[in-house]
């Protein structure tokens, strides 16, 4: 009776994890990004900066520097699972080269990535997903340790 039960058991979970596979598997654009710096809302085109970026970028001038840079940065981004567990990062739907490509393995809702940057360089970082409303909920640690939350939507 044990082994049986074992065997639902594991035959259950691998059910769910695959369903979730699936579900994360083709191309995501970033429709939000919110972090400790700013909250970028992409179809609108609107961005609403911390306060501590507020006081870092006094004038308006900077600011929409600031801003341009935000925009240059995720606008267009795109995140794509692919099946064997492939990941791709590109900076626009249009780019030839991913900026990041490697491997992803998701356990319940985390996502180990094992990836390598245009310069070659091996990066491994670590993510958690959600889905809700037809939408990934995605969020990795980036520069600093400064967590970015991104919605992004399934092109």
């Amino acid at each position: 009776m044990k082994q049986i039960i074992t065997i639902l058991i594991v035959f259950l979970s691998n059910m769910i994890i695959g369903q979730e596979n699936k579900a994360l598997l083709g191309k995501w654009k970033v429709i939000e990004i919110f972090n400790n710096d700013y909250f970028y809302k992409v179809e609108n085109d609107s961005i609403v900066l911390s306060e501590k970026m507020q006081k870092r970028y006094r004038n308006k001038i900077s600011q929409q520097d600031y801003k341009a840079s935000i925009r240059g940065d995720n606008r267009e981004v795109i995140f794509e699972f692919r099946n064997e567990n492939e990941f791709y990062y590109f900076f626009s739907e249009k780019a030839i080269y991913p900026t990041f490509k490697g491997t992803y393995e998701m356990i319940k809702n985390l996502l180990f990535l094992d990836l390598t940057n245009l310069a070659n360089i091996k990066i491994k970082k670590e993510a958690s997903f959600y889905f809700k409303d037809g939408n990934l909920h995605f969020t990795m640690h980036l520069e600093s340790n400064n967590p970015y939350n991104y919605t992004l939507k399934k092109l």
